[in-house]
């Protein structure tokens, strides 16, 4: 059996607030995501989802316990050694996109590639974009696309270094209702298609019953069930 794409073990983080208390917010003893699997995150505000990505991504280092990410501790690793794994091995599509402005849209997806292991493909950046329904769009820069077209430009490149795993953090919280399953679907079939695993991290009931695993975060962390968890970062 594959060994799982994220498993965090033992993992424990806190949070100074505002009064100087420590507060935990994530305190897991075992989660884990399999290879081409399809999971989506749920959790009331303060829950502790956006830490969780934060530590999975290599963002934010745990306190103590282990992050292995294809196979790999990142929890044990420098920061370039954590840049190189988030590079090639995840995917990740922001709630606010983070597109660079002054970039066309298949420039932003080149850009994510110099980032990898791998020379940047054009031809790959085309076809992702295409895959997207973006095809006839890839001299266009941000500001000439639509919300929703933003959001495809994100998706693509989350996929530009053919990622183990994407994360998503409420891909859909600044799209209107309309097009919120399209973009869900979008994220679905494109991760399907490339072999990658997805951990969309959502509020929204109804994007959350879309997936085939479904975990509230107040399951398997005990901080979420003892605990406000809004604080500032130690």
């Amino acid at each position: 059996m594959p060994a799982p794409v994220i498993e965090l073990r033992n993992v424990r983080k806190s949070f100074i607030s505002p009064g100087g208390e420590t507060v935990a917010v994530l305190d897991i003893d075992s989660f884990s995501v399999e290879p081409g699997e399809q999971c989506a995150l749920e959790g009331q505000s303060g829950s502790g989802k956006s830490t969780l990505l934060n530590v999975v991504s290599g963002i934010m280092r745990p306190d103590s316990g282990s992050v292995f990410i294809d196979g790999r501790d990142i929890a044990r690793v420098d920061e370039a050694s954590r840049d190189r794994v988030r590079a090639d091995c995840l995917g990740l599509v922001f709630q606010q996109f983070n597109l660079l402005p002054g970039f066309t849209a298949i420039e932003n997806v080149l850009v994510a590639m110099s980032f990898g292991s791998s020379r940047p493909d054009r031809g790959r950046a085309a076809s992702l974009l295409a895959a997207v329904g973006l095809g006839h769009r890839l001299d266009h820069k941000p500001a000439e696309l639509s919300v929703g077209q933003q959001q495809r430009v994100a998706v693509a490149r989350s996929l530009a270094n053919r990622p183990r795993v994407v994360l998503a953090d409420e891909p859909t919280a600044s799209i209107d209702t309309a097009h919120q399953q399209q973009v869900i679907e979008l994220l679905r079939e494109t991760c399907r298609a490339e072999g990658a695993a997805l951990l969309v991290v959502t509020h929204d009931r109804s994007v959350a019953e879309q997936f085939p695993r479904r975990i509230r975060l107040e399951d398997f962390n005990r901080a979420a069930r003892s605990h406000d968890t809004q604080a500032r970062p130690a």
